[in-house]
């Protein structure tokens, strides 16, 4: 469903249909645009196996796509690295491993990079699977949702819940707002908090008793 049907029935429901509109297009559109994304979050709804990463010789670091919002695997030079976090790697790879080199075995997530480890000795692509948001955000009229056609309409729900939940006078109403944003869960699932996305931003397996798992 293009962008411009899903604001009009937005507009059928509010009776928001005379000129000038208490929600403009750039409403509806950021609205709808956050809501394909919290969708997408809420309900691991893209899944994409096939994310190529750029890993250059003597650099730690590996910067992955920013619509890539839970990595799940990474591969490199025919290996599975662990998925880890830096304090594992504190506790079981000595002071040292820092500045270590060779063919990476493990990597762990920092501000939308992957931290290889050990730093590699040849460049290369890694690639990397995880759940993502849609790449891009709608724009013109006739985009549409970046998500499983089947989502399409349910976006609205998000999107009345933001018209009915702002602080107007002609237009606010808090059960409406709430009716809505529940009925958006239903169909996608909670809202997932800051610290909660900080856990899922890389599927860490744990180190126990001398082995990855």
């Amino acid at each position: 469903m293009q962008l411009d049907e899903l604001i009009r029935r937005g507009r059928l429901v509010t009776h928001d249909l005379v000129v000038p509109y208490f929600a403009s297009d750039d409403d509806w559109r950021d609205w709808l645009n956050e809501a394909q994304d919290e969708a997408a979050i809420r309900g691991r709804l893209i899944e994409d196996e096939a994310i190529e990463v750029d890993v250059a010789a003597g650099e730690p670091l590996a910067e992955y796509p920013a619509y890539l919002w839970s990595v799940q695997r990474v591969f490199f030079a025919g290996r599975r690295l662990q998925l880890v976090d830096r304090e594992m790697l504190d506790a079981g790879e000595g002071e040292q491993w820092e500045s270590a080199t060779g063919q990476p075995i493990a990597c762990y997530e920092v501000s939308g990079k992957l931290r290889l480890y050990p730093i590699p000795n040849s460049s290369g692509t890694a690639r990397v699977a995880g759940f993502c948001v849609p790449r891009n955000p709608m724009a013109a009229g006739s985009d549409e949702p970046g998500l499983p056609a089947r989502a399409h309409l349910k976006l609205l729900n998000f999107a009345l819940s933001q018209y009915y939940g702002r602080q107007d006078a002609e237009t606010f109403d808090p059960n409406k707002a709430a009716q809505y944003a529940a009925a958006f869960e239903a169909d996608f699932g909670p809202p997932v908090d800051e610290k909660a996305m900080r856990r899922k931003r890389i599927n860490v397996r744990r180190f126990v008793a001398g082995a990855w798992l």
